[in-house]
């Protein structure tokens, strides 16, 4: 079987997730997305995660995420923004 994400080309990738927030994180955000490199370590997918989390919010706020999916080697077609 083949596996699409290992075996496209090592550009930017697509992780989609989801961050919940506000009180007892009963809030949550639209399904978001960010573009990274598939090389790039888990911490700075984490801190480009958070960053994005922040853009959406307007500003630092507490938060959780669950990624739905992870390093898609292409967009999804669910209208997500960037």
């Amino acid at each position: 079987m083949r596996d699409f994400v290992l075996d496209a080309p090592n550009s930017d990738r697509y992780t989609y997730f989801v961050a919940y927030f506000g009180k007892n994180y009963q809030c949550q955000t639209g399904l978001l997305y960010v573009q990274h490199n598939f090389n790039d370590s888990i911490q700075d997918l984490h801190v480009s995660i958070r960053e994005r989390i922040n853009d959406v919010l307007g500003e630092e706020t507490s938060s959780c995420y669950h990624i739905l999916a992870l390093a898609s080697p292409e967009p999804m077609p669910c209208g997500a923004t960037n």
